[in-house]
């Protein structure tokens, strides 16, 4: 961070919370509007402190090399207008002669998944005169516009629960610190946010059926565009909820007791097509997955002492696949408090303690109702599948809990409101007036 970051972050944090003032209106309710201007606020704080801690504390890191990559692309534009957007507009492994000049000094260059938060970096230097912490600023502010269309979707669903949701979607330390700076889990938080309001409202609910789609279609492709995995672990997860959603509306029980096996028959290899298609040529497809785990998992071994072992693995995916349990557990529950080697590691490790404490909290007072009360509410049957599918993926192939917080976030605000919800259906408290 530079002079000219001081002198230009709050010309920018002035326009975007006057962006968010115009809005307010719009974007809440009675209910939700004590928690606007608040989770803003969260995010942009974080956009500031991980820019800090990575710049005093780290001294350097991803957010840096990012805005380092970006940086070459910008004043290539200033220089040569025609070779900056060539560096824009080629894949990562086109060979050019134009550019390669100056792509053998970026960091990420060959890896086209990291490439799209340098070029988002880049294209916001338009308006930013590509400063840090400017654009940081403006990714957190996408960050945060999908975090409250998340909500908003919640609310609509449970409109008795805002206030547990807002903690949920908010609150969270990994998340606002994490998901808000020049990250590419910054855009994932934001296009995930929007993917799951466009799906609720237009898909669920069919409202505003041709905006919602098309939103829907955007945010999935910048999802699978930078962690194609994410992609990978909510389209099932959406597909459980439809299911679930039409089943119940099924008047004859024999129809409702078919219905299932024949989705299966019929899902189940139309999804292992479409996943092995989507993943084909990357590290995540089926070919290569087993291989990815064992080589991410010998490499945190010797890269220091934050890293954890789910066991040995073979390069197989049944290999990975029997690290299921093990995995999730490391996902949710840690790091534990006397595991944590720094600041940002205690905030994880006492963020996993509250996590612990609220599912214990939550099994004790469901019982044997847990698993039928998700099964009867196909939101939490989404959370559910969402959470474990996500989570077993991050376990086996984070290999260090600093990794494993980042790439957690995702799953974090459907479990806590998932553990939330079946509280509530526990307790039956009074209904409140529905708003959203």
């Amino acid at each position: 961070m530079e002079l000219k970051d001081v002198l230009l972050a709050p010309v920018f944090l002035a326009i975007l919370y006057l962006w968010a003032y115009l809005r307010q209106a719009k974007q809440t309710n009675p209910l939700t509007k004590r928690y606007y201007f608040m989770a803003l606020h969260l995010r942009m704080f974080g956009a500031l402190a991980l820019g800090l801690i990575y710049q005093f504390y780290y001294q350097g890191g991803d957010t840096y090399n990012f805005f380092h990559d970006s940086q070459i692309i910008w004043s290539v534009l200033l220089d040569k207008p025609d070779i900056g957007i060539q560096i824009l507009t080629d894949t990562p492994d086109t060979l050019n002669p134009a550019t390669q000049a100056y792509t053998n000094y970026m960091y990420f260059y060959p890896d086209r998944s990291t490439m799209i938060i340098v070029k988002a970096s880049t294209l916001l230097g338009v308006i930013s005169y590509h400063t840090y912490l400017a654009n940081s600023f403006c990714l957190a502010f996408f960050s945060f516009s999908g975090l409250w269309a998340m909500y908003k979707a919640f609310v609509d669903i449970y409109p008795m629960l805002y206030k547990r949701y807002a903690f949920a979607c908010f609150m969270m330390p990994s998340a606002f610190f994490w998901g808000s700076g020049l990250m590419k889990d910054t855009l994932i938080i934001g296009a995930l946010g929007w993917v799951f309001h466009s799906f609720y409202f237009g898909v669920i609910k069919r409202k505003n059926l041709t905006k919602n789609i098309l939103i829907l279609i955007a945010s999935l492709w910048l999802m699978q565009a930078v962690k194609i995995y994410i992609a990978m672990c909510f389209l099932p997860s959406a597909a459980v909820w439809i299911f679930l959603q039409y089943r119940s509306s099924m008047k004859m029980a024999l129809a409702r007791a078919l219905m299932l096996p024949l989705v299966l028959l019929i899902a189940l290899p139309i999804g292992l097509y479409s996943v092995s298609k989507l993943t084909e040529g990357t590290r995540f497809s089926f070919e290569e997955i087993g291989a990815t785990t064992k080589t991410n998992t010998e490499w945190n071994a010797v890269s220091g002492n934050a890293s954890y072992s789910l066991g040995e693995y073979d390069g197989t995916i049944t290999s990975v696949v029997t690290k299921f349990p093990a995995a999730i557990f490391v996902s949710l529950f840690q790091p534990f408090i006397w595991q944590a080697r720094n600041v940002v590691m205690l905030l994880a490790a006492l963020q996993a303690s509250f996590i612990i404490f609220l599912t214990i909290q939550t099994f004790l007072k469901s019982g044997f109702k847990f698993f039928s009360i998700i099964i009867n509410h196909p939101f939490l049957a989404f959370c559910l599948c969402f959470t474990l599918v996500l989570a077993f993926g991050t376990g086996v192939g984070s290999g260090n809990y600093g990794s494993l917080d980042r790439y957690r976030i995702p799953f974090i605000p459907f479990y806590i409101s998932m553990m939330y919800t079946i509280q509530y259906y526990v307790k039956k408290p009074k209904k409140l007036p529905r708003f959203a």
